[in-house]
């Protein structure tokens, strides 16, 4: 079950690579994966303190730009601006349910977190040029009810969300090769896995450092287990794992699907490791006994394609603080490129 990708130039946050395909005889990583029986138990280290440089200011960017808020000629036909970012809404993790409401237009690559203070922000990738680069988020502080956008400038792409042990959250991101780190281009060169951290979930400062590179990576998605951090990246519909001590400093362990890619993964509150991912059909869903282990595709599609739908694509999941989940995800439209 190989699902369509798309990675096609973009001129802003160039997040194509996470919603598109990609061949997958060109995507291998560059790095010798190692299986994960040879992978032994690391060390637990304090929490580090990297330095960090200050992010921009907030600027302004609406929920619903505007046909006219794109900002260049002839858009990539199957990029952000061309995606609407939803959410879906579970009891067990395994049945959703979504009204097809819009929280965001013209953006892509959606992470969905549930801050302490019951505040709800979605990161994701801009498909338009209003408020400058950097990723616009949408942010909820009655349960969803109501949204106000903006754009938070961090320089890059694919956000993904993990909250750390001082109450602080880390956004992990895609740094893309190429003058201003914000386009890909066609080369070997690695993309970056980067970091940023934040108090409050939109001023962030960017962490020194990459934490993991490759060539053609995309779409990192973390989550602690334990005392160990688990990274997983995509290349086309392949999924790779990483592992780190520290959740700065990620080792390659190996491919864990090459089914599909693109995933959100969650450890649940009884100890199953499932893994939401861009499949054929939709978004589907696969468990695994440890963070290294391959993945077990579970039956059932989580999200189905609709037929008037043309992609869905990009899960992100939290918990909801009340025994439930949400999944936050993208779709584009049929005819909406056109």
């Amino acid at each position: 079950m190989k699902p369509t990708y798309f990675l096609l130039p973009l001129f802003l946050l160039s997040v194509l690579v996470a919603c598109a395909p990609v061949a997958e005889s060109e995507s291998l990583p560059t790095n010798t994966p190692r299986s994960p029986e040879s992978i032994s138990t690391p060390t637990v280290a304090p929490l580090p303190q990297p330095s960090a440089s200050p992010i921009l200011p907030l600027a302004e960017r609406p929920c619903f730009p505007g046909e006219n808020s794109i900002g260049i000629p002839n858009p990539d036909p199957n990029g952000p601006a061309f995606h609407q970012v939803l959410i879906a809404r579970s009891s067990d993790g395994l049945t959703w349910q979504t009204d097809d409401r819009v929280i965001i237009d013209k953006a892509s690559v959606p992470e969905g977190v549930r801050m302490p203070d019951g505040r709800w922000i979605i990161y994701a990738a801009d498909g338009t040029t209003l408020g400058g680069p950097g990723l616009v988020y949408a942010e909820s502080l009655d349960e969803g009810e109501t949204w106000t956008c903006g754009k938070i400038n961090v320089p890059g792409a694919d956000p993904d969300i993990v909250f750390l042990p001082d109450g602080r959250i880390r956004l992990y991101f895609i740094e893309f090769p190429g003058p201003h780190s914000l386009t890909p281009e066609p080369t070997q060169r690695p993309n970056l896995v980067r970091s940023a951290i934040s108090s409050d979930g939109r001023n962030f400062v960017v962490e020194e450092g990459t934490r993991l590179e490759g060539v053609n990576y995309t779409d990192p998605d973390v989550l602690r287990v334990g005392d160990t951090w688990f990274m997983y990246v995509s290349t086309g519909p392949m999924a790779w794992a990483a592992q780190s001590s520290d959740g700065l400093t990620f080792e390659l362990i190996g491919q864990v699907n090459d089914g599909g890619a693109v995933s959100s993964s969650y450890l649940f509150p009884d100890g199953t490791l499932r893994h939401y991912f861009c499949g054929n059909g939709g978004i589907l869903s696969a468990i695994s006994v440890d963070g290294a282990a391959a993945w077990l595709v579970e039956p059932g599609i989580r999200i189905v394609q609709s037929p008037d739908v043309q992609m869905v694509c990009d899960p992100s999941i939290s918990s909801d603080g009340r025994g439930g989940y949400w999944m936050v995800y993208k779709i584009q439209p049929r005819g909406s490129r056109e």
